[in-house]
Parts: C-alpha cells; structure tokens; sequence
C-alpha cells in the first residue's frame, strides 16, 4: 500500500491520519517517540503493510511484475494499487477523491509542522503538487516511479513497470478487486 489507501484506511482523526502516512517515514522500534494514537496509526500502517505482503491476492499482483522488476515488485505494486484506488475511490469510498482529500489535508494541515520524520517535509509537497490525485493517470504513475528510482541506489527503472497498467491491466485490475475489499475488512477490524 502506498499514501493514498493508508490515508483512506485510517480513521478519520488527526493522530490516525498521520500515523497511517507517517509510517513509510518512520522506522525501527518506535517506543516512546510518538504520542500514543500517532504511534497507533503507525502499528495500523505496519499491519496493513504485512497483511498486504501475505495476502494470496496481492502477491498473485505483485508476481505479474515480478519477472520484470524483482524485489522492487512490492514498491510497483503498493503505487499500482493506489492507481487503481484512486480510479475507483467513489465506488469504494462514496464520495469524489477531490473531496477525501481537502478535508484529510485540511484534518492534518495544522500539524505540518511537527510531522514525524521526513514527512515534514514530504507532507507539503505530496498536498501542494496533487501527488494523489495524479495517481489516477498513468502518468503520475510513471512520475511515482521514476522520483522512487532516485532514492534507490542501484537506480531501478521503476517507472518502465507502468506498461503493465497497459499490457496487464485486466489481470492487475482482477487482483485489486479480489484483495482490496479484503484489506479494507482487515483495517476496519483493527482499529476497532
């Protein structure tokens, strides 16, 4: 999974909406850093995360791009499946991706400036440059990827994998209908 399904699988509080985004940014053991509802929203991304990973159906995803990108599989399939969210988030969320957004970022925005970690500083760039609604076009996809590659330091061609949202598309849709419903399950029953 990646920003856009944490943001959409988290409750709709402050401390849980940062915690589910903050936890691509934080790492190692988080004891005492966060206060206890953020670091609950960590838990829940890192749950969400290993729930993700061991789910026959998003591994049958991931195996679609596999042969091509290997390891980097994982982080492909988490922006595919934000693609795919994203193209269908009034079908799954009952209401326009416009909307979800404005009121999560107007629910985090007083908060910027004590966010965990790197999302300090990532956090006013994916809201001011509309990274989650690009996600909708393969484009914005291609972009993802591509700014990922740089963080990497075998420098992956990561954003070659969007020709699967092509040549795949069918295939990787099926699997995101078969798992996300699933996964959606899965966070509701955690944060209860």
């Amino acid at each position: 999974m990646n920003h856009l399904a944490h943001l959409f699988l988290a409750a709709p509080s402050a401390e849980s909406l940062i915690g589910n985004l903050a936890g691509d940014f934080v790492k190692g053991v988080l004891g005492d850093r966060f206060p206890p509802a953020i670091r609950a929203g960590i838990v829940q991304h890192r749950k969400i995360d290993a729930f993700t990973d061991s789910h026959p159906e998003s591994g049958a995803f991931r195996r679609v791009i596999a042969a091509d990108h290997g390891h980097y599989a994982r982080v492909i399939a988490d922006m595919f499946i934000d693609h795919f969210l994203a193209l269908r988030f009034d079908e799954y969320a009952g209401e326009p991706l416009e909307a979800f957004l404005e009121r999560t970022f107007a629910i985090i925005d007083p908060h910027a400036a004590s966010l965990p970690g790197l999302l300090r500083y990532v956090y006013p760039r994916m809201r001011d440059e509309q990274w989650l609604l690009s996600y909708r076009e393969i484009d914005g996809i291609r972009g993802a990827l591509a700014n990922m590659s740089r963080r990497f330091s075998r420098r992956p061609r990561l954003a070659d994998a969007t020709r699967h949202l092509v040549d795949s598309r069918a295939e990787l849709e099926r699997r995101f209908e078969q798992f996300f419903p699933a996964v959606m399950e899965y966070a509701r029953s955690i944060r209860e």
